[in-house]
């Protein structure tokens, strides 16, 4: 390779070591450079929507915490504003779910029900309502299948929040 390079005459050896020049220049260009730059340019744009993200959900927060007030207070509201066992039963009419409530009797500051035969999916339902609309928990639940697909019998303690 060394001979070649001396056989070569000078103004040949200085377009070949330009072209080599430039063949590394446009190697770094295209292998090194352009992948950072279209990474930095990326990462901005990320950066942007973020902000952008981070911005509106600034906006909205107040609104969310407003609504998780609200709720709270409409919850102790609606607690307050009646005896557990008057909830119960205002709910238990309103859903159609008192005709299968066998005992309602009060224990602390909440009340035990017991179902004979209801539907599982209809129990389930009527007191996932109790809790989001009417602010009552169940404490306790024991349930027993009946011989009917989707019958149960039941035992339920629901408490104030």
């Amino acid at each position: 390779m060394k001979t070649w390079w001396a056989g070569l005459a000078p103004r040949e050896r200085a377009i070949l070591g330009g072209g080599l020049a430039v063949l590394l220049v446009l190697i770094l260009w295209l292998w090194v450079w352009e992948p950072i730059a279209k990474g930095r340019a990326d990462l901005r744009s990320e950066v942007a929507a973020l902000q952008a993200d981070l911005g509106w959900m600034e906006q909205v927060s107040d609104q969310v915490r407003r609504r998780a007030a609200q709720s709270s207070q409409a919850a102790g509201a609606s607690a307050a504003g009646g005896s557990v066992l008057t909830l119960v039963e205002v709910a238990a009419n309103a859903s159609g779910i008192k005709s299968d409530i066998e005992r309602v009797q009060p224990e602390g500051q909440g009340a035990r029900l017991w179902f004979d035969e209801v539907g599982f999916d209809r129990m389930i339902a009527w007191l996932g309502q109790l809790e989001q609309r009417h602010g009552l928990k169940v404490s306790q639940l024991a349930v027993d299948a009946r011989g009917e697909a989707g019958m149960v019998s039941a035992r339920v303690l629901v408490e104030p929040r």
